[in-house]
């Protein structure tokens, strides 16, 4: 009898939560890792020139929709010549916050610049953002940047 109650709830468990009616203590962590992987994302477009893709992580004609731009024009005017920029993976600084459909992800970019193909770094910046995101309500849900 215990072995059919205990299968019984199991199988409402599992009901539940694959029609989304499941528990949702987790549903704060998984929205902020969620965007934390969309910021993740869009650094990664960045990095590897795909300035289309990173545009597809934003609002459409946000802040960060016209920050694309302005990474675009930043990496062009650092790399004229025989110099290249490089840009690190990201890394989160502070823990990420997701509150019903809004995010912040703490993000910090790396970047140096190398003059010439066989000399040193001369130079490079840190910037830390404070990335603001939405989450969209067309499917599948996903967060965008503002």
């Amino acid at each position: 009898m215990k072995r059919k109650v205990l299968l019984l709830f199991l199988v409402v468990l599992l009901v539940l939560v694959f029609t989304g009616c499941g528990p949702h203590f987790l549903d704060g962590l998984e929205d902020a890792d969620c965007a934390e992987q969309t910021v993740w994302d869009y650094w990664q477009a960045i990095i590897n020139r795909q300035y289309e893709l990173a545009k597809g992580y934003c609002v459409i004609g946000g802040v960060w929709d016209h920050k694309t731009d302005e990474w675009e024009e930043y990496i062009n005017i650092n790399s004229e010549g025989e110099a290249s920029v490089v840009i690190y993976q990201p890394s989160f600084y502070e823990q990420s916050e997701a509150i019903e459909n809004k995010a912040v992800v703490y993000v910090r970019i790396t970047v140096s610049i190398i003059p010439f193909p066989s000399s040193c770094i001369i130079g490079g910046d840190t910037f830390e953002y404070e990335t603001e995101l939405i989450k969209q309500n067309h499917p599948p849900g996903d967060w965008e940047l503002k």
